[in-house]
């Protein structure tokens, strides 16, 4: 099972993160919705160019939607990566493809309506190479630290080709039972492993290691 920690906003954070195996981490940039952990594009490169990421990835997880911005910002803060909240285009997204033909962009779904959810996977599943299912509020477009429905995104992810993430309110104490019934690509968790806004690495260890079958809990 593929890991993403998101909202590192801390180099203490992301080495820990790395240390621990995690196969992507998250930098919020471009952040247009409320968000505790989000970074200037410069925050966002220091703490980049501070680690040693071996075998991860770091990732901008933006709500930005002109894909000129979202190019401009992957390339100030030095990734090839991007994960998009808000709403963009085919076009746009065709536009990043063809900015970072090897990169790697994996487009939000917010899971509220099923059809429009599963509309919306369908419609962006062939231009990107993975989607990431997601809960949201009014003033959220992610790390909500709520679950969402695990009956939708279940069908989405077996609706659909490509990579799908799950993310939305994900613990250490639900992991197990979300993988089980969603059957996802990978888990996304931000909040689920924090302790008074703060990365834990008790629980970004116990998260990890159950996500990967390491141990039963």
């Amino acid at each position: 099972m593929v890991v993403k920690f998101c909202g590192i906003n801390k180099v203490e954070y992301a080495k820990m993160a790395i240390e621990l195996g995690a196969d992507y981490l998250g930098f919020l940039v471009g952040i247009t919705h409320v968000a505790e952990d989000k970074l200037t594009n410069e925050e966002a490169k220091k703490i980049i160019e501070e680690s040693d990421f071996r075998n991860s990835i770091p990732i901008a997880v933006t709500h930005l939607q002109v894909a000129k911005e979202i190019i401009t910002t992957m390339r100030e803060i030095g990734v090839n990566a991007v994960q998009i909240h808000d709403s963009i285009t085919v076009d746009g997204i065709k536009e990043i493809r063809d900015a970072f033909p090897n990169g790697y962009i994996i487009k939000a779904v917010h899971v509220e309506n099923k059809k429009r959810s599963l509309d919306m996977a369908l419609m962006f599943e062939e231009h990107v190479d993975a989607l990431l299912l997601d809960s949201r509020t009014s003033d959220r477009l992610g790390g909500t630290g709520k679950i969402h429905d695990w009956n939708i995104s279940r069908e989405i992810v077996s609706s659909v080709r490509k990579h799908v993430f799950l993310a939305g309110g994900l613990t250490p104490d639900n992991v197990v039972q979300a993988i089980y019934k969603v059957k996802p690509y990978g888990v996304d968790v931000n909040s689920g492993v924090e302790v008074d806004g703060a990365k834990d690495l008790t629980k970004m260890t116990k998260f990890i290691r159950l996500a990967k079958g390491e141990c039963d809990g």
